[in-house]
């Protein structure tokens, strides 16, 4: 259940989070603490997968049947009745519910072709049909656009959730010990899981041997099988060349286990412990659920109501962001990031010689004990070696540091070089996204899998002393082309990138973007962004599914001054919630709406607000790059472009920005001087439909008027767009839903 959180003194502004083993009880975070994912209540779970298996609908593969309809509709209806006397508990139970019941459904549908064809009542006396019927109550409230309020409770706005509902997985790569191998521990996440799974990966595909003995019961999972492993009797998992996967899947009393790994004679011994148990405070920040007390929706401005809203979108509270830097230059978003983490910027010496092996000086770095990495591209490159160095220095220095990046943009040498940061250092996860269409899934669905990415870009980094930690947002990745006019010539080091083409659809291209990336460095905001993105790091391994943040209650007020919340978008999951957040807000101006973005391929419902928009007679201003020659797939995405352009020239004010050696890559939203968004979200289809986006939206004319100038800076180096032709060619390729939704 969501458990309230005491009364933590200088704790609950400035949390230790560093793996120091204190009793968590004894720091004031929970009153009799129970581990995440080794107790709590869980009764019928594990009924859940003997009836799962007794409807014949396993899902293929090592997930078992983790995304049955029985599966989900009894994790479902677990979820949404928590055990509590809580009345906001259980109105997070019902929404996290309705979440995973709706996103079963869904699934159900489209594995056993509901639909036309086959109605629900030509099941309803099946098990299948009893299944569906239980799904189909509790996700009735995640179909509805905007949630009551629950109703709230004297007590803290922080509670923490441990009920499990996920699969937890998670990659432990292994290699042979090297010169910088570190000696922190492996540690595992069991948190809010009903199942563990740590797949095992041997860097380059290397022969390997590995030797556990544990505390409690591991099964071992793989092609031949699943066999069980008892406490204290030692087993070994051979793997690597061919072997094929192997999935370690320890049971709740698991804490320890004591590992070598042998690689043709060279070994290196290491631990693997339950992060719970090492922990306890970063399962707490990780577990973290803030109560939002909203002031009354009917009440509300339509711009102050979308705003506050109650939606199906994660989004934290509101809360002061303090004077976010506006890093719009290349050098300052880029050096933001690494004095984040070295305590000072690059010099323009250092980046001048394009050396990313130079001498660095970390007499300045803060001491930080968690870091997130999370963008759709890490590239293997000046910018991304520069930070594999800073972040193999914060590891030897035992932060907790989480890495994602997107599977289908890995080229070799990035996979290579990020694989072996977290063999290196075993306190580094790297996960790479990589998403599955559900069982039955249509073919566009199967399809996706190939260009859904996680688009989400946050740099965390997380210090207990005050003042030290900081969280950049914006739509920069790493990579060269986000710094750099040219190429640097990188062939003194052959397992670095060396960019040879400047366009057309391969991965090895190069671009230059210009973009914004925001800098907070309050502590309370730089926590929130980094506990908010803990929900995406500790998703639903086989459904992707993410938990909500936040829960909004009645009894709160509009803030005086400014106001900030940020977003995680997840739209397979969350039911393109993100959508229909812009629809609202485009839907609330009055008097103008000014975007900046590189791509406009708008959704229907997007398309129909800004046609609402202009009917009510405000003025749309927007700034962009319609010739995108040079991004990847450039030629398409500029022949959509200049549709988009084709249809409302005549209605909206379009620039097209000139500068010819780069791509405005900046993503912007801003309405009636008082709002603004800063984000990773495009003007596509993918960012409300398929990618996971980011982003922070701000209600304060003050901080309107700061994006406002960076904006008036773009508008002078553009020219108004001259509407031209689309060949009908175009035009019917377009108009291929699929490939719209693609783009």
């Amino acid at each position: 259940m969501v458990r309230a959180r005491l009364s933590g003194g200088d704790l609950a502004d400035v949390p230790d989070i560093s793996g120091r083993r204190a009793s968590s009880a004894q720091e004031g975070y929970l009153e009799d603490p129970v581990p995440s994912g080794g107790a709590g209540r869980v009764s019928g779970v594990h009924g859940l997968l003997a009836r799962a298996a007794a409807l014949g609908v396993l899902v293929s593969g090592l997930f078992g049947c983790a995304a049955t309809p029985d599966y989900l509709a009894g994790v479902a209806a677990e979820v949404s009745r928590p055990t509590t006397a809580s009345a906001e508990e259980r109105a997070y139970g019902r929404r996290l519910g309705a979440l995973i019941a709706r996103d079963g459904l869904e699934r159900l549908d489209k594995a056993y072709g509901i639909g036309p064809s086959l109605l629900p009542d030509d099941i309803s006396g099946s098990e299948l049909g009893k299944a569906r019927r239980t799904l189909a109550a509790i996700a009735e409230p995640a179909y509805r656009g905007e949630m009551p309020l629950a109703e709230p409770e004297t007590g803290g706005d922080r509670k923490f959730y441990r009920d499990r509902w996920r699969v937890a997985r998670q990659t432990l790569y292994l290699a042979p010990p090297t010169a910088d191998s570190g000696v922190a521990p492996y540690a595992f996440s069991g948190l809010q899981a009903i199942r563990s799974e740590i797949e095992l990966r041997s860097i380059g595909g290397q022969p390997f041997r590995l030797t556990l003995a544990c505390d409690g019961a591991v099964a071992v999972e793989d092609k031949a099988g699943s066999r069980s492993h008892p406490a204290g009797v030692p087993f070994t998992v051979i793997g690597g060349d061919g072997a094929g996967e192997s999935v370690l899947v320890p049971s709740d009393v698991v804490k320890r286990c004591d590992a070598m790994a042998d690689f043709d004679g060279r070994r290196r011994a290491f631990a693997i412990v339950r992060e719970e148990t090492e922990n306890p405070r970063l399962a707490d920040f990780d577990s973290r659920v803030d109560v939002c007390r909203m002031p009354d929706p009917d009440a509300l401005p339509p711009l102050e109501r979308a705003f506050y809203g109650a939606r199906w979108l994660s989004q934290t509270c509101p809360f002061d962001p303090g004077r976010p830097a506006l890093l719009t230059g290349e050098v300052d978003g880029f050096n933001a990031k690494v004095e984040a983490l070295l305590g000072v910027p690059l010099s323009a010496a250092f980046l001048r010689n394009g050396d990313p092996e130079a001498p660095l000086d970390f007499s300045r770095a803060p001491h930080l004990a968690l870091i997130y990495v999370s963008y759709l591209d890490i590239k293997a490159d000046f910018s991304g070696r520069v930070f594999d160095r800073l972040l193999r220095y914060h590891a030897r220095q035992g932060a907790t540091i989480r890495v994602i990046a997107s599977d289908v943009l890995e080229r070799e040498k990035d996979r290579a070089m990020l694989q072996a940061l977290a063999a290196d250092h075993l306190n580094v996860q790297f996960k790479s996204f990589a998403w599955k269409a559900p069982n039955g899934g249509t073919l566009d669905e199967v399809m996706s899998e190939y260009y859904k990415v996680h688009h989400s870009k946050l740099l965390a980094a997380i210090s207990e002393m005050p003042g030290r930690s900081v969280a950049i947002i914006g739509g920069r990745n790493i990579h060269d082309g986000f710094l750099f006019d040219e190429p640097v010539d990188l062939s003194r080091y052959p397992q670095l990138q060396q960019y040879g083409q400047r366009r057309g659809l391969t991965l090895n291209y190069y671009s230059n973007w210009r973009d914004l990336d925001l800098a907070l460095h309050d502590d309370a905001a730089t926590r929130s962004l980094a506990a908010h993105l803990s929900t995406l790091w500790h998703e639903d391994a086989v459904t992707h599914m993410v938990r909500p943040f936040s829960l909004s209650v009645a009894g709160g007020a509009v803030r005086a001054s400014g106001s900030a919340r940020h977003f995680v978008s997840v739209p397979y999951v969350d039911g393109r919630a993100l959508e229909g957040y812009y629809v609202d807000l485009l839907d609330a101006a009055t008097r103008t709406i000014e975007i900046v973005n590189p791509y406009l391929n708008l959704t229907p419902a997007l398309e129909a607000a800004i046609d609402r928009a202009l009917a009510r007679g405000v003025a749309i201003t927007i700034l962009g790059r319609i010739d995108l020659t040079g991004d990847l797939g450039g030629s398409v995405l500029t022949e959509l472009n200049r549709l988009f352009v084709a249809r409302h020239a005549d209605r909206i004010h379009i620039y097209d920005y000139r500068d010819p050696k780069v791509i405005l890559h900046s993503k912007m939203l801003m309405i009636d001087g008082r709002f603004a968004i800063a984000s990773s979200v495009n003007l596509n289809n993918r960012s409300f439909i398929h990618d996971n986006e980011n982003g922070i939206a701000v209600l304060d004319p003050a901080f309107y008027r700061r994006m406002k100038a960076v904006f008036e800076t773009y508008r002078k180096a553009s020219v108004p767009v001259v509407a031209r032709d689309v060949g009908l060619g175009w035009r019917i390729l377009f108009s291929w839903r699929q490939l719209r939704e693609a783009l």
